[in-house]
């Protein structure tokens, strides 16, 4: 039987905003035979460090913390019966240098997306699945539960209930939290326009995956733009990835993938939305190389 560090050799971690394309490379790569996709484990992640934001530190990847969480992939991709792990959070687009402590030898692949069309889809999710359990996929509470420790339930219990909560007792209770939480971020909810909630989400995320891939993964970090996912460069992944035999995965993408969805993935802006997102992503916006609308 392979060991947990035979397991997690050279694992692949998908990462960037919330709304911008995580979720669906990450089903495009895991078409690869030898993949296990293990999608948006929180609460491993969180582990050892449940009172803090997203946004940890490498030095929050404590022994016992690396070791929990190691084991935690390790036997998940063992019970698939595969041999490589694929693992995809937005929230780890905040901690890289963190997740490179757990995982060192990780491929990241970090799509981006156009701030004005990411941070409106934020919007909507923050209003419409933020609260209550309609919008939460099926298996997803199961999933939690099995994910969760008993030392962490007193960190997420008031979470719940604010999910929970019908909306008129928000008020009392406070608003559930949804998407990355940034440093400060139910302060910012309490304060700006929730678009401007959003747009600070989207640009925190960018801004630190590429940062912090720059620097602390140099050869082992790789960019895409959303809007431009073609065939071309959805192979240039696979090689950077060094996935061999991926016939079945290019074959499973010119399926999925209409050459159309790129261009309609532009989302209405109002002139007042473009008003409160320019302060705050433009200078993002320019540095990832997407224009302006005029």
């Amino acid at each position: 039987m392979e060991s947990d560090d035979q397991l997690l050799t050279r694992p692949i971690v998908v990462v960037g905003a919330p709304r911008s394309g995580t979720t669906r490379l990450g089903q495009l790569i895991a078409a690869h035979p030898s993949l296990h996709e293990v999608e948006e484990p929180r609460l491993t992640w969180r582990y050892g460090n449940d009172s803090k934001s997203d946004a940890l530190r490498p030095e929050d990847a404590r022994p016992e913390v690396i070791a929990h969480i190691r084991k935690s992939f390790a036997e998940q991709i063992r019970k698939s019966g595969k041999t490589r792990l694929l693992e995809k959070t937005p929230s780890n687009s905040l901690r890289l240098g963190f997740v490179l402590r757990v995982l060192p030898d990780a491929k990241l692949v970090h799509i981006t997306r156009n701030g004005i069309d990411s941070s409106l889809s934020i919007r909507s999710f923050w209003q419409n699945a933020s609260q209550g359990t309609q919008h939460v996929m099926p298996g997803k509470w199961k999933a939690r539960l099995r994910e969760i420790k008993l030392r962490q339930i007193p960190y997420y219990a008031m979470e719940v209930l604010r999910r929970l909560a019908p909306r008129p007792l928000t008020k009392v209770v406070g608003k559930n939290l949804w998407g990355p939480r940034l440093p400060g971020l139910r302060g910012m909810v309490e304060e700006l326009d929730l678009l401007e909630v959003a747009a600070q989400q989207w640009r925190a995320c960018v801004e630190a995956a590429r940062a912090d891939g720059l620097q602390f993964a140099k050869e082992s970090y790789n960019e895409i733009k959303l809007e431009e996912l073609s065939l071309e460069t959805f192979c240039r992944v696979l090689g950077f990835l060094e996935l061999e035999d991926e016939h079945a995965v290019i074959e499973n993408f010119q399926k999925v993938i209409d050459p159309k969805l790129a261009t309609a993935r532009r989302s209405a802006a109002t002139a007042e939305d473009l008003v409160l997102l320019r302060k705050w992503i433009e200078p993002t916006m320019q540095w990832l190389d997407y224009d302006w609308p005029r």
